[in-house]
Parts: C-alpha cells; sequence; structure tokens
C-alpha cells in the first residue's frame, strides 16, 4: 500500500494491507513517518487494541519514500519569491513559511507545494524536516533569522542556509554557541549562503544558492545516500 502526503486528514491511498481499523491506523502512521522520513515497525493486536474479532496480530513496515527532495524556505519576500522558482524547476519540492499574509500567496507562489503562514512550533512542526531536506533562512530581519536558526538548527536536514553577510553569518553563530547550542549543530549552518559568484541582483542570489544545494544533493546520490520520496511504502 503506498500512502501520498496530500493535506487530507489521512492521506490519499493507492493499494491496501486489508480495509477496516487497521488500514486506518496505517495510514495514519505513514503519515507521521513521511513527516519524520524515519522508518517505523507498527505492531498491533488487532482484538485488543482495535476490538477487530478476527484476532491476532498484524505487523506493518513503513518506510518514507521522497522523490523530490523539501526545500523549507523561510522568508516570502523578492528572494525568497526567486528561490522558490529556481529551486522547484530544479527538482525541489518548495514549502514557503512567512507570517506576512500580503506576501505570501499562491499568486506569488505558484511554483511552491506548500505556504504555512508563521514561524512557531506548530508551524514548524508542519514542514518535512528530515535527512534529506533543504532548509534556507531568508527573511526581511535578522533578529527574525537568528531566532528561526535557533529553532531549527538541531532538526534533521541535508543543508541548512542563512542568507546574509560574513559579519551576520559570524555573529549568528557566536550567539548560537552562546545560548549553548552545541559547537557541531552550529557548524551545520551554511552561510553566507550559496556559491560565491559575485551574484547581487535576488535572482542571481537564488541561482548561487540553487546550485549549491544541487551541489550538495548530487554529492550525496554519488556517496549512495539518494534522497527518498514523499510517499510512503507499507508492507503487511
Amino acid at each position: 500500500m503506498v500512502v501520498v502526503a496530500d493535506g487530507s486528514e489521512l492521506g490519499r491511498v493507492e493499494g491496501t494491507v486489508g480495509g477496516g481499523a487497521i488500514e486506518h491506523e496505517a495510514r495514519r502512521a505513514a503519515l507521521e513517518v513521511i513527516a519524520t522520513t524515519r522508518p517505523r515497525l507498527l505492531e498491533v493486536a488487532l482484538t485488543a487494541q482495535l476490538g477487530m474479532c478476527c484476532g491476532g496480530k498484524m505487523s506493518i513496515f513503513i518506510e518514507a519514500l521522497r522523490m523530490r527532495p523539501p526545500l523549507l524556505l523561510f522568508g516570502a519576500g523578492h528572494l525568497g519569491q526567486a528561490l522558490c522558482k529556481a529551486a522547484a524547476a530544479a527538482g525541489f519540492d518548495v514549502h514557503v513559511a512567512d507570517p506576512r499574509e500580503e506576501l505570501l500567496t499562491e499568486e506569488r507562489f505558484p511554483d511552491a507545494c506548500a505556504l504555512v503562514d508563521d514561524y512557531e512550533g506548530e508551524d514548524l512542526a508542519r514542514l518535512p524536516f528530515g535527512p534529506d531536506a533543504f532548509v534556507v533562512v531568508a527573511t526581511h530581519d535578522h533578529q527574525r533569522d537568528q531566532e528561526i536558526v535557533e529553532r531549527i538548527i538541531t532538526r534533521p536536514a541535508r543543508y541548512l542556509a542563512m542568507v546574509g553577510s560574513q559579519r551576520k553569518a559570524l555573529l549568528t553563530r557566536e550567539r548560537c554557541l552562546a545560548k549553548g547550542i552545541d559547537a557541531a549543530q552550529v557548524e551545520r549552518l551554511v552561510s553566507p549562503a550559496g556559491l560565491d559568484i559575485g551574484a547581487e541582483t535576488p535572482e542571481e542570489i537564488a541561482v548561487s544558492i540553487v546550485a549549491q544545494m544541487v551541489h550538495v544533493r548530487r554529492a550525496a546520490e554519488a556517496a549512495g545516500r539518494k534522497p527518498r520520496g514523499v510517499r510512503a511504502q507499507v508492507a503487511g
């Protein structure tokens, strides 16, 4: 059975593991696996736990299959708009987060697969962080960038970057260390984001960042760590 995260309560399903209450549980668990990308063995006593008269136990292995790696983009300004377009064209599923309603619109981000209207904890929980996720922090406010970096720096991601100058990057790292964040986690932060190609305009900066993301993605594939896809394969 394959469960596809489409925004509905239990996702879209293709195939079956038998229907009924056990399939309901499997679909719910599959969406959790998609969000975390961590495989799971779901073991259920059919009568004791689900009240199914057939009795017995069932074991279901669930793993995430992500065909296009997600880009979690914080900031819906001019750079965010250019980066979303370039990244989507390069094969990334872009999730854009920004509390500014006038900027976070489908008209401005037709290539995004999801729009998230804030940076708070419950909103971060809706974003697909994972070992194959790419993250770029590019809001309109330096303090907001700092807060977001501190909240997400320990979350799993293949690439974690922040847009800004060398000085901003240095100060951000120093503040993280001063707050007790592990130095190894702080070292993960790529900042300034993007390859040094002398980029100046939002479109040029977006190209430099996407080029760096593609390099990281292809290097991982060459090392045998191929990204997985936003579906969950469920085997009973």
